[in-house]
């Protein structure tokens, strides 16, 4: 029974993505992303591209904040395929920050060259909608989309989602002390090089090889399937 409902879990997304999209509640343009065929959960990993994403944004509450960049790269038979990463600012300027400006260095004239929010998530999901998104820590990504499409907290993404900070979480839960789950310290732990945080593209690519660190680790050699990976990100 475990087993079915793992290889199911796709499967179910997909059903509750299509009976959203038939609903009142889904908007009239998003409705064709809803209705893509997701990947089976029996998929091999190497079968499948992994699109690796990660947004600055003004803070950390999607209520109040908005996002300021999106940045992604894709994992392609196992390998990060350069050639498909992305990033573009968001103009979202009347809303930055001094705080958030300091982090992450983004100006209010670098957002005014950017895309308009709308134009920029409908890119976005153009690119993501139907596939296995990549993340660290899925709160951030998925609850700033939602709040960007004025969907509901309850409410379906219409991707498969896979978080680097839940594998690592459950990888080291037997582990005296504290673990430190940022992206930055998972990096130095594994011996990754560092990396200049708090840009989209360059925090996309350090998930991505974060994943692939610690898809070694758990499998060796073996297959990886993505029920097995899914299990271990939620």
């Amino acid at each position: 029974l475990t087993m079915l409902k793992l290889l199911d879990v796709t499967k179910r997304l997909e059903h509750k993505c299509h009976k959203f999209a038939d609903s009142k509640k889904c908007p009239n343009e998003l409705k064709s992303y809803y209705f893509k065929e997701l990947p089976s959960a029996s998929s091999l990993l190497k079968d499948l591209e992994i699109i690796s994403l990660d947004f600055e944004t003004t803070g950390i509450n999607p209520k109040e904040d908005y996002i300021l960049s999106m940045g992604g790269i894709s994992i392609v038979k196992g390998v990060i395929d350069f050639q498909t990463s992305f990033h573009y600012y968001v103009n979202n300027s009347k809303y930055i920050k001094k705080d958030s400006a300091v982090i992450n260095q983004i100006t209010p004239e670098q957002l005014q060259q950017g895309k308009d929010p709308k134009v920029a998530i409908k890119d976005l999901l153009d690119k993501i909608s139907g596939k296995v998104v990549l993340v660290h820590c899925q709160f951030i990504e998925t609850n700033f989309i939602k709040q960007a499409l004025n969907l509901k907290q309850r409410d379906p993404l219409p991707f498969i989602v896979l978080d680097t900070m839940n594998i690592e979480r459950k990888l080291t839960e037997h582990t005296s002390g504290k673990q430190d789950l940022r992206l930055s310290a998972i990096r130095q732990k594994r011996g990754l090089p560092e990396y200049d945080a708090h840009n989209a593209l360059v925090d996309s690519l350090a998930t991505a090889e974060v994943f692939l660190s610690q898809l070694k680790d758990v499998y060796g050699n073996k297959p990886k399937y993505l029920s097995q990976v899914y299990k271990r990100s939620h």
